[in-house]
């Protein structure tokens, strides 16, 4: 019994350490760095090496956070980057939270798989995803449109045509695939403001980003046989 009290105090006695060392990096981030805004610190199998989450990315710094390394964390004797599995857990949503009233639902065979997609109609990293998504079967696809005015100055007025079109979703692909313009049809009421300002709130920067049934997000173009292998995965 002495023992293991011993050893019960030993291991809250660590806890206790580690909390109080990521303490001290975080107060010292906020003396160093006061301008940039640090979402999570935590420690890494390196002594006294800490994982700090602040931009959307990840990097690692010491007790005195006076320097970062920027880089892969790897486990090499489990074949595990510690870097991608943080930032994906970082990243991951409840995709149940997404307002699907402001996406274009399109199914294709059972649409048994599931996807949420953020993309920008004069994005070319966009249109080709767009054409791997040929290959891509028996998924339900909620496509947000999601324009960077900033880098496509029309993506916006042609992502309004795509949503106010008779057939949204022929419309995005015909657009993206062909460069063919949709249809003119009616000004319509769309969710692109509401898109982008949901888009802000999930700390999307690019396209393409998509999000899988389990809320992991991927970002950027992806070929066809490795999108599949997530979708099954996640199905």
């Amino acid at each position: 019994m002495k023992f293991l009290f011993s050893a019960l105090t030993l291991s809250l006695f660590s806890i206790s350490l580690s909390h109080a060392n990521i303490a001290t990096v975080q107060q010292n981030l906020k003396k160093n760095f006061p301008d940039i805004p640090v979402q999570s610190v935590q420690t890494t199998p390196l002594k006294d090496i800490y994982e700090v989450y602040m931009g959307g990315q990840i990097v690692y710094t010491n007790d005195d956070a006076n320097y970062f390394f920027i880089g892969n964390l790897i486990d090499n004797k489990n074949q595990k980057n510690l870097t991608e599995d943080s930032l994906q857990k970082l990243e991951k949503i409840d995709v149940s939270t997404l307002p699907l009233d402001q996406a274009i639902k399109h199914v294709k065979g059972n649409g048994q798989r599931v996807l949420y997609l953020f993309s920008d109609p004069d994005c070319p990293y966009c249109q080709r995803l767009e054409k791997q998504m040929a290959s891509v079967d028996n998924v339900t696809i909620y496509l947000f449109l999601y324009p960077l005015k900033g880098l496509h100055p029309n993506a916006e007025n042609m992502a309004t045509q795509i949503w106010c079109a008779k057939d949204q979703y022929a419309a995005w692909e015909n657009y993206l695939l062909n460069k063919k313009q949709p249809t003119k049809s009616a000004s319509c009421q769309t969710p692109i403001q509401k898109n982008l300002e949901l888009g802000k709130r999930l700390k999307i920067s690019g396209t393409p980003t998509m999000f899988l049934k389990n809320g992991n997000r991927i970002t950027g173009a992806m070929e066809a046989d490795e999108l599949n292998q997530l979708l099954d995965e996640t199905k």
